[in-house]
């Protein structure tokens, strides 16, 4: 059976906008994996700093990496470009800036066969600085088998360390193309109403940081990330398997954030919207505190 044909064990997802300087050393991760039973299927999103170039220049020497080019689609819009062209049941994920350990797949592999009622699992990262130095973590949520109320209230799935059913993804309709950020998220949270998060309990690769990182901290974003939470309670069915204390801390601190950054940034009018909000989640005397300020500012 030629490559083309054959069934690998796991499909990695990889798009790519803009990213010549990191693209090679992220496939470079996936080559070097001592798990080899692997397709990597990159999707170049219309980049025009010459990443495309790379990315063919690894589909030849290797036939397990396919390279696919679109006009830019934006994140969400690759990764979907990507699911279509994926082969295998399971699914795994890594950023063009982002790199793998080594022994990533081969950690996911071994989960999966001692552990054959998974059917989404994570590690964690360690974050990558612009110097080349980097930052351990801990881990969080390593310890138990966790759901949807631990992903809403604060749980942070990398999609580094993420490796889960194709079935899952397929269920739910795949990615939010109205998203420019965090689209992956927005896409857990839908899928925890159908499954339960496996802990892998070990570090899987590095989260590089740049100042090109599109997931950096702005009210915007935050406002995303809020209007994200109240669409899976409002429109996904959150509402039926969240405890309405934690939907309601969550928004609050949500909004919160949202409305400092914004402060920060100057948008005082951004900032009094995001701050009312979080009071009417729930109220608290910091946010009434930051409130006062925006509207003194403004």
């Amino acid at each position: 059976m030629s490559e083309a044909t054959r069934q690998p064990f796991f499909s990695v997802m990889m798009p790519v906008y803009n990213h010549a300087q990191f693209v090679g050393p992220a496939i470079e991760s996936v080559l070097a994996q001592t798990f080899r039973d692997w397709e990597l299927v990159v999707v170049d999103d219309g980049s025009t700093d010459g990443s495309g170039a790379v990315i063919e220049g690894y589909a030849a020497k290797d036939p397990r990496v396919i390279a696919i080019h679109q006009p830019n689609a934006g994140e969400a819009g690759a990764r979907n470009r990507a699911l279509r062209a994926c082969r295998a049941e399971w699914l795994a994920f890594l950023d063009s800036d982002d790199v793998w350990y080594p022994e990533a797949l081969q950690y996911f592999r071994d989960y999966i066969t001692a552990h054959p009622e998974a059917t989404f699992i994570h590690g964690y990262r360690h974050r990558l600085n612009d110097d080349g130095s980097i930052t351990e973590s801990p881990g969080e949520f390593q310890d138990r088998v966790t759901g949807a109320a631990e992903l809403f209230g604060r749980m942070f799935l990398s999609c580094l360390c993420v490796c889960c059913r194709r079935e899952l993804v397929e269920k739910v309709g795949g990615y939010d193309t109205t998203l420019k950020i965090s689209p992956d998220y927005d896409l857990y949270l839908r899928m925890s109403r159908y499954t339960k998060f496996w802990p892998l309990n070990k570090p899987t690769g590095l989260r590089r940081r740049h100042e090109t990182n599109i997931s950096r901290a702005s009210g915007r974003n935050r406002m995303t990330h809020a209007q994200i939470l109240e669409r899976f309670v409002n429109d996904a069915g959150g509402r039926e398997i969240l405890p309405p204390g934690l939907v309601a801390e969550r928004l609050s601190r949500v909004y919160f954030t949202a409305g400092r950054e914004f402060i920060r940034e100057k948008n005082y009018a951004d900032a009094i919207t995001a701050l009312e909000r979080s009071q009417a989640r729930r109220r608290t005397l910091r946010a009434k505190a930051w409130l006062a300020v925006a509207r003194m500012l403004r």
